[in-house]
């Protein structure tokens, strides 16, 4: 007598499993070395086993995994549902299964699409890239500042690899054009940055031997002091005209060179220092010496102004030199007193001028004739007509006064 165990599957008395399948009952397996239970539960595993496969599929196509793999396992999950040795709901499970199937070609056609447009945007992200580094190398090579652009290749170039490691795969024909481009740009990019650093080794290593040379004759015009200065600006109009080195190397052979002349310098700053403090009495002479000749600002008579002048000289010079941070408001007191005399000179220049003379002489000689001329016709005229005649005497006659002065 067969044992029920569920409304799925039941137990011969001879062992038999069978299960309920498509309203027939097929057997599925023995177990004959358990009770009947332990052998419906060994065939309700079974059942269980392929019900929890189904659900991981289900999981899958919901989380939208991709539909060439979830194809494989829905495929394999149908023909193992076809007549599987396993206790259970099959028909249900089949229904599940085909479901899934079903389900298939929606997300294969959603997975397409979106393979297409992840194609499309990597396709522009790396044209953007190759674009990027060709647009590097099209720049005048003489104006790339390489430090930079040596970063920006290597970024371009790991933004190449990262995307040909992590993003869609490119079809092999486009992405060989691609990198053949971007390898085109880089490889160029990359002689040429050889060459600018090794003209720059050149340039440096002329540059170095050149300056080392005109830093020896700089430290070599130590012993002379402040006197060593204009052989030591000369030296440096040298330096300005000798190639540069690398930034580095530049400014230590400048700093060595500076250095140089700055020892100078200290030594003509000590020097200044000495002559100012020998030379303070200086000033407060020179000081009362152009209050003394303030009266020259005053004088209008040109010959005793220059004589005035002359006079200060004498005595500013015999004074001798002031420190060096008062030359100039000394020099601009002087230069008032000179400003003023030279003015009288030019305005006494400006009235005795010969051929000014002349002019003004023949113009009062005319103006003379045409008075008596007038004065004569005056004195012959009707008096109706000697009001005209007047008033024309009156404006020569102003004329001759000023032409007369």
């Amino acid at each position: 007598m067969a044992a029920e165990a569920n409304p799925h599957g039941r137990v011969d008395d001879d062992g038999t499993v069978l299960v309920h399948d498509r309203d027939t009952w097929r057997p599925v397996g023995s177990f004959p070395d358990g009770t009947h239970a332990e052998a419906l539960a060994y065939f309700e595993r079974k059942f269980q086993e392929l019900e929890a496969k189904v659900t991981l599929a289900e999981q899958r196509l919901a989380a939208k995994a991709p539909a060439k793999d979830l194809t494989t396992q829905i495929d394999k999950l149908i023909q193992d549902l076809v007549e599987p040795a396993a206790v259970g709901d099959l028909d249900a499970l089949r229904g599940r299964a085909q479901a899934l199937q079903e389900a298939l070609p929606a997300l294969i056609d959603a997975q397409k699409q979106e393979t297409e447009a992840a194609l499309s945007e990597a396709l522009v992200a790396r044209e953007a890239i190759v674009k990027a580094m060709e647009d590097l190398a099209a720049e005048d090579v003489q104006k790339i500042r390489w430090k930079a652009a040596g970063h920006t290749m290597t970024e371009l170039f790991e933004q190449w690899q990262n995307h040909q490691q992590t993003g869609p795969r490119i079809p092999k024909k486009t992405a060989d054009v691609l990198w053949a481009r971007f390898r085109t740009a880089k490889n160029s990019l990359e002689k040429a940055r050889r060459s600018h650093f090794q003209e720059l080794e050149a340039k440096t290593k002329e540059s170095k031997g050149i300056k080392k040379a005109l830093i020896e004759q700089a430290e070599a015009l130590a012993p002379q002091g402040s006197t060593g200065i204009a052989a030591y600006q000369k030296l440096l109009t040298q330096w300005k005209a000798a190639p540069r080195a690398q930034r580095s190397v530049e400014d230590a052979l400048w700093a060595k060179f500076k250095a140089a002349g700055d020892v100078l310098y200290q030594q003509k700053a000590e020097q200044d220092a000495k002559e100012d403090e020998a030379n303070a009495g200086n000033l407060a002479l020179k000081l009362t010496l152009i209050t003394d000749f303030g009266d020259i600002l005053t004088m209008t008579d040109r010959d005793a102004a220059s004589t005035r002048l002359r006079l200060f000289h004498e005595k500013f010079s015999a004074i001798g030199p002031v420190p060096k941070k008062d030359v100039r408001s000394i020099d601009q007191s002087v230069k008032k007193f000179e400003t003023h005399v030279r003015t009288l000179d030019q305005e006494f220049w400006q009235k005795n001028d010969p051929e000014k003379k002349a002019r003004s002489a023949s113009m009062a000689e005319q103006l003379v004739d045409a008075i008596a001329d007038l004065e004569a016709k005056i004195s012959q005229v009707p008096d109706t007509e000697k009001p005209e005649l007047e008033a024309e005497l009156e404006t020569k006659r102003a004329w001759l006064a000023v032409v007369e002065g």
